[in-house]
């Protein structure tokens, strides 16, 4: 029997830690493994296959955003085309070893298994585990606003990774965080993690210790007697051009004011140094919590398109809204 190639879904909602797991796996010196990545980004023009394919020389294919309609369904002909092409080497050396799939995190990660599960009878394809990053500090949050679309990323995960644990500190918090994580996947393992950084060979490497979760016909005959909701659960992206140079306190306090009504915000900027120096920035801002990081020249995300993606709730991205405010935070003259 021809070998099947091992493939580990990604899974967690918005801002939970995905992409700097991916960018951690790429880069690790311990994994022999030839990985290959596929991912669904979220907006008109996604930004995360650019930040891994800047870290990395692995084959990245990005994937026809998935909108609307059963995942299940558009993973078989968009997506399920460009895995199983990846899965046989199709313009490649080799085939790879390893492929990880990072849906966009609006979507159900029992029906990205599901469909990887359908692919296998009779493609070279096999789903490995599914792996779950849960961002602790916004867990609540999202189960409250969101609860059907976190609790099936939840309860699909054969492992759980309670990420961004330097943000709840407090090891009690930790322990009911995860005791309430426990009650939605009780198969699940877990572990802590944070900036996502574990192992990558426990997710690799040592993936078979975990427990699958087979019985596929019956969750995808559950979700065939569901209601139809679009996949975006009300949810979109609206990504904004930046082509001028921000003043950084006032992006800043921009994204601050925006905390409560706006999930997740990522993109590209350059920033105001004075003297007529710029420096590039990756922002990215979950919640409360705003990060940022310069780029060298010498990165490939240093000359992307300078742009913010804003992802929330359908009702509170108005398009002249956060255009006006974004206008707002440019730079002018001496400052």
């Amino acid at each position: 029997m021809a070998r099947k190639v091992p493939v580990t879904v990604i899974s967690g909602f918005l801002g939970s830690g995905k992409t700097t797991l991916l960018r951690r796996l790429l880069t690790d010196p311990n994994l022999p493994q030839k990985l290959a990545v596929i991912v669904n980004d979220l907006g008109e023009l996604g930004l995360d296959h650019e930040i891994i394919s800047s870290v990395s020389d692995t084959p990245t294919l990005r994937v026809t955003e998935l909108t609307s309609g059963c995942v299940c369904c558009t993973l078989r002909s968009e997506l399920g085309d460009s895995l199983l092409a990846l899965a046989r080497g199709e313009g490649l050396p080799q085939p790879p070893e390893h492929i990880l799939i990072e849906p966009s995190g609006i979507a159900r990660a029992s029906e990205v298994s599901f469909a990887v599960n359908a692919l296998s009878f009779d493609g070279p394809v096999e789903c490995d585990a599914v792996v779950t990053l849960v961002d602790l500090h916004n867990a609540e949050r999202a189960a409250r606003e969101h609860p059907e679309l976190f609790e099936d990323q939840v309860r699909s995960a054969d492992l759980l990774v309670l990420n961004k644990t330097d943000l709840v500190p407090d090891e009690a918090e930790q322990r009911r965080l995860s005791t309430w994580l426990a009650t939605l996947a009780p198969r699940a393992q877990q572990i802590l993690a944070s900036h996502a950084d574990l192992d990558a060979r426990l997710l690799l490497g040592q993936i078979d210790l975990l427990t699958h979760h087979d019985d596929v016909s019956h969750d995808h005959a559950q979700h065939q007697t569901q209601p139809h909701q679009p996949v975006a659960h009300g949810i979109k992206a609206l990504t904004l051009a930046t082509p001028f140079a921000i003043d950084w306190s006032r992006l800043e306090d921009f994204l601050d004011s925006l905390s409560d009504r706006i999930f997740r915000i990522k993109g590209i900027v350059d920033r105001h140094d004075g003297n007529g120096q710029t420096t590039p920035l990756l922002v990215q801002a979950v919640g409360d919590r705003i990060d940022w990081d310069e780029l060298p020249q010498s990165s490939a995300l240093s000359r992307a398109p300078r742009r913010l993606i804003f992802i929330g709730d359908e009702a509170v991205l108005d398009d002249e809204t956060l255009r006006a405010g974004l206008l707002e935070t440019a730079a002018v003259d001496g400052s």
